[in-house]
C-alpha cells in the first residue's frame, strides 16, 4: 500500500516545488526568447509525448529534466496521456514568462490545452534560454 502512494506524493512535492521556484508565472515573456519559436518547442514536445518517443524527449532536456526523465517516469507520462485517446488537436495555447527565485534564470512556459479523443490534459512546459526543456507538467 505504502507504494502506491509514492507517485501521488511525488507529483505533489514537484508541483510545490515548481511553484516556489518560480515567480510571476504571469509575466511577460523575455525578449530572450522568440514566441514562434518557443510555441513550435512545445507543438514538438506534445508531438514526441504522443509518438512515446523517451529518448526524443530526453534529447530536448537540461540536464537536470533529463535526469529527472527516468524511464519509470516516462512510462507513466505515457500511460497516462494514452488514457485520453487519439490525439485531436491543440486547442490554446498561452506563453508568459517565469523566473527561477534562486538563480534568477529566465524561462518560458507554454500553458498548452490540448484535446484528445476521450479526454483533455492541460500541459504546462517550460524552456530556457537555449530552448532546452526544463519542466513537463501534465493534468
Amino acid at each position: 500500500m505504502k507504494s502506491r502512494f509514492k507517485p501521488i506524493i511525488l507529483l505533489v512535492f514537484g508541483i510545490l516545488i515548481f511553484t516556489s521556484m518560480f515567480s510571476g508565472c504571469g509575466n511577460k515573456l523575455s525578449e530572450d526568447f522568440d514566441e514562434e519559436e518557443v510555441k513550435k518547442a512545445a507543438e514538438n514536445v506534445i508531438e514526441i509525448i504522443n509518438e512515446e518517443d523517451g529518448e526524443a524527449l530526453k534529447n530536448l532536456c537540461n540536464v537536470r529534466m533529463r535526469d529527472a526523465l527516468t524511464d519509470d517516469v516516462l512510462k507513466k507520462i505515457f500511460e497516462a496521456v494514452n488514457e485520453g485517446g487519439e490525439f485531436q488537436e491543440i486547442e490554446d495555447m498561452s506563453i508568459a514568462g517565469a523566473t527561477d527565485k534562486a538563480s534568477e534564470e529566465e524561462f518560458a512556459v507554454v500553458v498548452v490545452k490540448a484535446k484528445y479523443e476521450i479526454r483533455k490534459f492541460t500541459f504546462t512546459i517550460s524552456f530556457t534560454k537555449q530552448m532546452k526543456l526544463a519542466g513537463l507538467y501534465y493534468r
